[in-house]
């Protein structure tokens, strides 16, 4: 059973008993003795993914973090896309090894992870001739994969432990100072010139006709350059990357990202943290999940377990599926890609301000618990959401978190700014200038939606996690890959000139900060070398290619997924 009532029937899973006799045994002795010296199978892990009994597996130990859930600050949604797996590559790279020694502590460890190869399970290959052959070999194809994976792990763990001995993760706020004063220079003067527009005795009225328009649309551009180049720096401080204190970059989080962007820094952190941990994952990752509008990859319009009732959402707790306008729309939706983009913004306020009144933790928790509900429901029901395969399914809602009571004000009082600010510089403006004002500042800013899409859009998708599940192009076919392998084929690289760097805001490296979130926007340049390295060894391909060119490839997966997926559709 995959979390969120996904079934994981989209790669080669096991379908026989869950619980296997080394866990009985393991079970038994636990009651005789220390329960952290208990074995704990794969397949019992994977039992252990919902908000009433959430397990994980670290450097080899398997934890319960059932009471974690509501404690954790990136939200739990983030751990939840790891739920039942090993997620030691995900909590390494997300999290400072003080941050994990501090808290792993107070986590209770229930028993040490059985190595995966131990026991392959075989469902297909005892074939009825008794081909033993053809059962070795594909048992031995398998052991083969799970250790090019833990070799992989272990290359990038190494890695990672020689970045921290050399200073990478080392945060210097002084190197902000550059950025801070262009940001501000691109704010000041976008102001500037959309106030001189309006004034009739102004340098701009009293010269050229056109100056008007080209003083307006000009400050917009600014503006919409500000808030592009503002975002950099509030992902920063909601990777903890700017000061390396936690708590003082979610202050300083404030300020960047809620005062003078309208983005709350406390959504951004419970939508990004998933996408790290779960990175394309048709389930799990919000940044693709965008049905019935986009439809990125040909399964996120089918529903779980082939039916059409749509894929389980486990970020937004709801079904999401292809209705009748999604398929009226869904074939062009490359040519209202862009468009799209130019407005996102204003959804991002608007998720803001849900996401403000959802976390207000002045009002009673509206689930049965702290942490999220469970909706079970048998197969014989009438309800949509219940798969037609003779199983019952569970389908979570997982709670938002609760911040204190001053951190919420604080996020309030922090959008409340920039709507201040935002209606004192639209309000000395005529109503025409106004409109367009706002409209071409935030067409403006949407090149950084479109910079985030470009990464991912055009590379591979899964199922669950990071490559857990489903993955379409998983070597030898068993449709998963580990979480650094992943990376590089849900994640590409743009292209470009280190002059540039100011536009892309160092975040073009998208694999290297997929591989390492930590590590400064500065060093990703530099990070490349050695990561290739790596992924040369192992033949995983890395794909980078310049702005215009990965445009042109995201814009033929999307119209090529389009047509696709409507065809699909008339054949049912």
């Amino acid at each position: 059973m995959g979390k969120g009532g996904c079934l994981k029937n989209d790669g080669p899973v096991n379908t026989k008993a869950a619980i296997t006799p080394e866990d009985v045994i393991s079970t038994t002795k636990q009651r005789v003795s220390s329960s952290s010296k208990r074995l704990i199978s794969h397949e019992l892990l994977a039992t252990k993914c919902t908000v009433k009994e959430c397990w994980v597996a670290y450097e080899g130990n398997v934890y319960d973090v059932t009471h974690w859930l509501s404690k954790h600050p990136g939200g739990m949604r983030s751990i939840m896309s790891a739920a039942g797996r090993d997620a030691t590559s995900v909590m390494k790279s997300l999290h400072a090894p003080r941050t994990l020694d501090h808290y792993m502590r107070r986590v209770r460890r229930v028993g040490v992870l059985k190595p995966k190869y131990d026991f392959v399970v075989d469902d297909v290959i005892n074939t009825d001739d008794g081909n033993k052959d053809q059962s070795n070999d594909c048992k031995r194809r398998q052991i083969n994969a799970l250790k090019r994976a833990k070799a992989i792990e272990n290359d990038f763990s190494a890695l990672n432990d020689k970045l921290l001995r050399d200073g990478w993760f080392e945060a210097k706020p002084l190197y902000y100072w550059a950025a801070i004063i262009r940001a501000l220079g691109l704010l000041a003067t976008g102001v500037y010139l959309v106030l001189q527009s309006q004034q009739e005795n102004g340098w701009v009225n009293n010269s050229y006709p056109w100056m008007f328009h080209a003083a307006l649309v000009g400050g917009s551009i600014l503006i919409g350059l500000f808030f592009q180049n503002i975002a950099f720096m509030g992902h920063d401080a909601g990777h903890g990357s700017i000061t390396g204190s936690f708590h003082l970059d979610v202050w300083i989080g404030l300020i960047i990202g809620s005062a003078l962007t309208g983005i709350d820094i406390g959504w951004w952190k419970s939508t990004h943290y998933v996408h790290h941990s779960a990175t394309n994952s048709i389930h799990d990752d919000p940044d693709i999940q965008h049905l019935p509008l986009l439809c990125l990859e040909e399964r996120m319009a089918e529903g779980d377990n082939g039916s059409d009732t749509g894929r389980w959402s486990t970020y937004h707790g709801r079904l999401m599926f292809l209705d009748k306008i999604g398929k009226v729309l869904i074939p062009y939706q490359h040519f209202y890609f862009y468009p799209v983009m130019a407005v996102a913004r204003v959804n991002l306020y608007i998720q803001s301000i849900i996401y403000v009144i959802q976390t207000c933790p002045f009002r009673s928790q509206k689930l049965s618990s702290n942490t999220g509900t469970t909706l079970s429901q048998n197969a014989n029901t009438t309800n949509p959401n219940v798969n037609n395969d003779g199983q019952k399914h569970v389908k979570e809602i997982y709670d938002w978190p609760r911040p204190s009571k001053i951190t919420w004000l604080a996020s309030c009082a922090s959008l409340m700014v920039f709507y201040f600010l935002m209606y004192t510089l639209l309000s000395q403006l005529s109503l025409a200038s106004a409109i367009a004002c706002f409209a071409v500042s935030h067409m403006m800013a949407g090149l950084l939606h479109v910079q985030i899409m470009l990464s991912h859009i055009a590379m591979e998708y899964c199922i669950d996690g990071s490559g857990a599940v489903g993955a379409n192009a998983a070597p030898k076919d068993f449709g998963e890959v580990g979480y650094y392998e992943w990376q590089a084929r849900s994640t590409m690289d743009i292209a470009c000139s280190p002059k540039m760097d100011w536009f892309h805001g160092g975040l073009q490296f998208q694999l290297e900060h997929h591989l390492f979130p930590r590590v400064p926007r500065w060093n990703l340049r530099k990070l490349m070398p050695l990561v290739d390295e790596i992924f040369q060894k192992y033949d995983i391909p890395v794909v980078r290619m310049g702005f215009y060119e990965g445009n042109c490839v995201m814009m033929r997966h999307i119209a090529d997924i389009g047509s696709k997926v409507v065809k699909s559709h008339k054949q049912q």
